[in-house]
């Protein structure tokens, strides 16, 4: 997963040759806390921007910074990293930075990033940091919640740790849950498996 996000998505045929000029990561274990009449793609066309992400995380990647010295000032590993569970691109800044193909073809060259278990997130901070022209912005404007990670507007991440989110999701091929932000409420709804 952490190659696909960082490399093979971008050269996916899908992707590739349906020439979009963004694209948008959300995960499927990903949910909006709140309606938004925000247009993300609009947003970042509008602002002129590369690159748009809701937070980071704390990772430390030797592997990764072994290749990432090569390409920037860094004298340590890197600890910050972008949490890209989410995350907007411009698919043409990413096609067209030399500098961003020359790094990632040496991380997937020889399959460096599966052997060390270098994450997408910390790939992706690598590539902000590696290309200086890049218009970035951390968007908090948008509530957003990662399984049991909670993003409220305009604030940091919240580690909500919920035994019942754990529970049913060991259930969750036998059901369907659906979340109701109004009421603050879940349903479960049974799903009957056909022999």
């Amino acid at each position: 997963m952490c190659r696909f996000w960082s490399y093979d998505v971008f050269y996916h045929p899908a992707i590739r040759n349906q020439q979009y000029d963004y694209l948008m990561r959300m995960d499927d274990d990903s949910y909006f806390l709140d309606k938004t009449k925000l247009d993300l793609f609009e947003y970042i066309h509008k602002q002129k921007l590369d690159y748009v992400y809701r937070s980071l995380y704390t990772d430390t990647c030797k592997a990764l910074f072994s290749i990432e010295k090569q390409f920037t000032n860094r004298t340590v590993a890197r600890t910050d990293c972008i949490y890209n569970n989410f995350f907007l691109i411009r698919l043409n800044w990413f096609y067209q930075s030399v500098k961003i193909q020359r790094f990632l073809n040496e991380l997937i060259r020889d399959d460096l990033m599966i052997r060390e278990y270098i994450g997408d997130g910390c790939v992706h901070a690598a590539m902000i940091d590696i290309d200086k022209n890049i218009r970035i912005r951390k968007f908090m404007r948008i509530p957003y919640g990662h399984n049991y990670h909670i993003m409220l507007m305009n604030r940091g991440v919240i580690y909500n740790r919920v035994n019942e989110f754990l529970s049913q999701m060991a259930i969750s091929c036998h059901q369907l849950t659906i979340i109701n932000s109004y009421e603050k409420n879940f349903k479960k709804i049974q799903i009957s498996l056909q022999k």
